[in-house]
């Protein structure tokens, strides 16, 4: 098992498209770190919770198109072809699928940590700040949810028709903008830039990070509806052309 997952990680890594998704969200995630996290978001220091859960928030479109183009590689013709003859063995096709499922969140892991990494790296040469445990709320509320509920949109909308995969990768970057509850946002931008303006100011003048209740049961109903739908795109997979 664990020889076919490197060598479904190798595949999804070891190609131009990786490598191209890797270098267009490090760029972007750096522009925005000198851009809009720099001054601050909502007027909190760049370096609080807030802004840097908006700068998760802000990569989030172009890491959640990296894991649809993972998942557009599975109902590609050739992966057909190679899904007919690893049936044909005795191999269970559901822990096949299974691994293709953990070398697809890995790879995603691997671009987001990419990013982190870089954002750090930011943070410590411009200010001089290394507190990145404080961090670490934001990164897995932000990067989980969203990841969970994306990849099953993407396997299921693939089930149906795999250039849905593509209409959902557009659908991603407008997301974020539906008049939605900030709560709801699968995404989490909104929730980072508006919540805390509706907070009190905290002894250093701004707001305290804090994270609401209903924010975290929402951001557990979205992981819990992706895990669903991941399960189900699972099923459909095993049942494609068999």
């Amino acid at each position: 098992m664990i020889k076919i997952f490197r060598y479904e990680l190798k595949r999804l890594t070891m190609n131009r498209f990786f490598f191209g998704l890797l270098g267009i969200t490090l760029v972007y995630g750096f522009s925005l770190l000198g851009g809009t996290i720099i001054i601050g978001v909502a007027y909190t220091a760049p370096f609080s919770g807030w802004s840097y859960g908006a700068f998760m928030a802000g990569v989030q479109p172009l890491l959640l198109v990296a894991m649809l183009f993972f998942v557009s590689f599975l109902y590609a013709k050739h992966e057909k072809n190679v899904k007919q003859i690893t049936f044909a063995t005795p191999f269970n096709p559901r822990t096949y699928a299974l691994i293709k499922c953990g070398a697809m969140m890995t790879g995603y892991g691997i671009i987001a940590a990419a990013v982190i990494l870089m954002s750090f790296i930011f943070y410590g040469f411009v200010f001089r700040f290394y507190g990145f445990g404080d961090f670490l709320a934001p990164i897995i509320l932000t990067l989980i949810p969203g990841m969970l509920f994306t990849f099953g949109v993407g396997m299921l909308a693939g089930r149906v028709h795999p250039g849905l995969i593509y209409v959902t990768m557009a659908a991603v970057f407008a997301v974020d903008l539906l008049p939605l509850p900030i709560f709801l946002n699968v995404i989490g931008g909104r929730f980072y830039s508006e919540y805390p303006l509706l907070l009190p100011l905290g002894a250093g003048g701004e707001p305290y990070f804090y994270v609401p209740l209903a924010f975290l049961l929402a951001r557990l109903l979205i992981s819990a509806l992706g895990i669903l739908m991941i399960c189900a795109g699972v099923k459909g997979y095993i049942r494609i052309d068999t």
